[in-house]
């Protein structure tokens, strides 16, 4: 087989194409900064108020509450409310939303709790009376009780920043669960309220 004659200053395939010294530098270089100055542009074209939309957009939101802090919020629960079992769920709402409602509520809730540790206090009456001096804790003291028992967290009042968290486990209606029916709520079929309870019936 006859090969092809081969031709002067024609490179070969197996032939490295090499460029003149500098040029590649220089090329990169002025790509480079043609791509910072259009990026550049494109910054200040940017109305400021989407500027400020994008950074307000990005910020990190606060971490949520770890495992340890949530069962810590539940074991000091239990011993403001002395219930023998709270719902975890109703637990993590109530956390998540004191928190929103005063900055410094995770921090000063894990204060009561390690002080109750600290102090071996079992009950919450004695957990309020030693307390009482810190107005920082006792507010918090009374702001769980108050989620746990009313369900809502924040008041109505002027600034209307009340957040319901539960209604028919609120612990306010387990006290009065065996005479009283939860608002909205019909005990049994219609018409059950002509038979008399069975509560009466027994101290007849």
């Amino acid at each position: 087989m006859q090969q092809r004659p081969s031709v002067t200053g024609e490179r070969t395939s197996d032939q490295p194409i090499t460029a003149a010294p500098g040029r590649e530098v220089f090329s990169a270089s002025r790509r480079n900064l043609m791509l910072l100055a259009g990026v550049s542009f494109a910054m200040m074209s940017i109305p400021r108020w989407l500027q400020q939309a994008s950074a307000q957009t990005v910020t990190p939101a606060a971490p949520p509450p770890s495992s340890q802090q949530q069962a810590n919020f539940m074991a000091l629960s239990a011993l403001l409310t002395g219930a023998p079992k709270l719902n975890p769920r109703i637990g993590a709402r109530l956390y998540s939303a004191l928190g929103k409602q005063a900055i410094e509520f995770e921090k000063q809730a894990a204060a009561l709790w390690q002080y109750s540790l600290d102090h071996k206090i079992k009950d919450v009456d004695n957990l309020a009376a030693a307390v009482g001096s810190d107005s920082a804790l006792s507010l918090v003291l009374h702001r769980i009780v108050s989620g746990w028992y009313l369900g809502v967290v924040g008041d109505g009042g002027v600034t209307g920043n009340a957040k319901v968290i539960a209604f028919e486990q609120a612990l306010m209606f387990d006290q009065v669960r065996d005479a009283v029916v939860v608002p909205t709520y019909c005990r049994a079929a219609p018409g059950y309220w002509v038979t008399q309870p069975a509560v009466l019936k027994a101290r007849a």
